[in-house]
């Protein structure tokens, strides 16, 4: 008798432990526009910075031939990330502007000549503009 009660007041505890309760949602309110975005205190929307990137080369040995440059965010050899790519003369400059994470310090330079000439430098990328020179 004493086992029924018992099991009978642990069911009748489960049923009414699973009963629907009523939920307070909370209402979602839509976003109109950008100016009601809010961020939390002390929030830096500075987390990424434009750098105007120009590479030059003084190399005439190929004249009227272009030579390839690609800018990497880390090193290539080790599987770095693409960030521009394209193409410099002696007498035209190659010029990107690139949007960088405030997290990257340096960036890997990859130079290819027309004859397959491989030059790679590693230049810091701070908050100036860069201005670089793949020599001759």
């Amino acid at each position: 008798m004493i086992k029924k009660l018992l099991l009978s007041g642990c069911i009748a505890s489960l049923l009414f432990a699973s009963c629907k309760k009523d939920a307070t949602e909370v209402p979602i309110v839509p976003i109109l526009t950008t100016n009601s975005i809010s961020a939390p205190a002390g929030f830096k929307w500075e987390n990424s910075r434009n750098l105007n990137v120009s590479v030059s080369t003084t190399d005439n040995s190929f004249p009227g031939k272009m030579s390839v440059v690609a800018i990497y965010a880390s090193d290539p050899a080790s599987g770095g990330k693409l960030l521009t790519k394209g193409s410099v003369t002696s007498t035209a400059k190659f010029k990107s502007k690139i949007n960088l994470s405030n997290q990257i310090t340096e960036l890997y330079i990859i130079f290819v000549a027309p004859d397959k000439t491989i030059t790679t430098k590693k230049v810091q990328a701070g908050t100036t503009d860069l201005d670089i020179n793949m020599g001759s």
